[in-house]
């Protein structure tokens, strides 16, 4: 990152504010990107890399304060500096923005001035504390942007990193296409298996045709040991965001994102692939310009259960490294024991849990992951309706179903469909009929 080219993110309800700043902060060489309103600026921040954030204290819905406090949950403030405006006389603002995790404000109405010099001092800051980034390529390891991966894919920007690797915006050079390529995380450390467990999620993806399923392009490894995957480019925000803005959902709003959710897991599990790390992180809300398709994402822990020599190879255990989360984990994997396309269910019904009561069933008051674990094995779930009395009582015995610790006791993924349509939108909707019949080369 340098100073003078900056991404920028202007929060503001004020039209006025926004266009003011936007003009004058773009004529100082920074690349500007302005959202009217909390919700809208969280998603963006969610999707799209940003180097600083400059964010109203007041708005309608989502709050420049409320929104601080969500960003502060996964990025740092060394990650993501955020300046906040204020009025002159919001004292009271400051303080309450300076302990949720601001770096800064700036008073109204701006000192264009001061606030450029704010901006440039945090993103000074910002570079000094970034730790030096390895050559493009060396050893497999490190991507910046402006980078060629493979010959065919030039790195834009930053979107995301997980447990296998760095999720990049890039664009084909030939065809001008933009899409997202994802990156190996690889060290010194990293190990043959890992390399291993990244192709299989290229292999597993590959398999799956689905149109709620994240579509993969193309999976290689450069002659310089850069192991990539080049999936669609998706726009909009995963369902962790939507739940951590908007709480608790309808059983209706529900029911539009199970239902392609378990399309795409009736598919996978015809082809003998169980997702294995199924959560709301791993749903993404993708924006088109016919509305919203679901996608699911991130097969990076997929088992292939055709793949004899990976389930020989394959030995984990609560104890070992488990591969998952364990929130969301069935208690047949957590015990080591054989599981199939159930224990996918199990995490979906989880997913519904927390969707519908606004929390998880299980939670240590720690965050403990082995406590969280022991529970899944062990303690049923809290009644649904105790945190959502809304919910009909034939909701939570569907979901309930689904949290059952005996997988034999469990729908598979199109069953699952059909009965919790049936409870949302009454008798005589087969939505495991559909899910079926929508499923690439189904068997009739």
């Amino acid at each position: 990152m340098t100073i003078a080219s900056a991404a920028l993110l202007i929060v503001d309800d004020d039209e006025m504010n926004r266009q003011m700043l936007a003009r004058r902060l773009t004529r100082q060489g920074f690349r500007v990107t302005t959202a009217q309103d909390g919700r809208e600026a969280l998603h963006m921040i969610r999707s799209r890399a940003f180097d600083l954030v400059l964010l109203d204290v007041m708005m309608p819905e989502l709050s420049g304060l409320e929104l601080l406090r969500i960003v502060r949950k996964t990025r740092s403030v060394t990650e993501l500096p955020i300046i906040m405006t204020t009025a002159l006389d919001g004292s009271q603002d400051i303080v309450d923005a300076l302990e949720f995790g601001a770096n800064d404000y700036v008073t109204k109405p701006f000192d264009f001035a001061v606030v450029l010099a704010r901006i440039q001092a945090h993103l000074q800051i910002k570079r000094l504390a970034q730790p030096a980034a390895p050559a493009p390529g060396a050893n497999g390891r490190g991507v910046a942007p402006g980078s060629v991966v493979a010959g065919k894919y030039r790195i834009d920007s930053l979107i995301g990193a997980g447990s296998t690797g760095t999720v990049y915006r890039a664009t084909h050079v030939i065809l001008g296409h933009q899409v997202a390529v994802k990156i190996l995380r690889t060290t010194a450390t990293t190990t043959p298996e890992q390399r291993a467990r990244f192709q299989r999620e290229g292999v597993a993806a590959c398999r799956i045709k689905h149109p709620n399923a994240v579509a993969v392009i193309d999976f290689g490894v450069t002659p310089d040991g850069i192991t990539y995957l080049v999936m669609e480019l998706l726009e909009g925000h995963a369902l962790v965001d939507t739940l951590t803005a908007a709480g608790p959902l309808t059983p209706d709003r529900c029911l539009e994102i199970a239902l392609p959710v378990c399309a795409v897991l009736a598919e996978a599990h015809r082809l003998c692939i169980i997702h294995r790390d199924l959560k709301p992180a791993n749903v993404f809300l993708h924006r088109t310009r016919q509305g919203e398709v679901v996608k699911v994402v991130d097969f990076g822990i997929a088992k292939m259960l055709d793949d004899a020599t990976q389930a020989a190879a394959e030995h984990t255990t609560l104890v070992g490294h488990v591969l998952g989360t364990p929130a969301y984990m069935a208690p047949e994997r957590l015990q080591n024991l054989p599981y199939d396309g159930r224990a996918d269910v199990y995490s979906l019904g989880v997913m519904l849990y927390q969707m519908l009561a606004g929390r998880l069933p299980f939670e240590a008051p720690d965050n403990d992951p082995l406590k969280v674990a022991l529970m899944q094995i062990n303690d049923p779930p809290p009644p649904l309706r105790a945190w959502n009395p809304q919910v009909p009582t034939a909701v939570e015995a569907v979901i309930l179903n689904a949290l059952a610790k005996n997988p034999a006791h469990r729908l598979d993924a199109a069953d699952f469909a059909d009965a919790f349509t049936q409870v949302v939108r009454g008798p005589g909707r087969r939505a495991a009929d559909l899910v079926r019949s929508a499923l690439p080369h189904a068997k009739p």
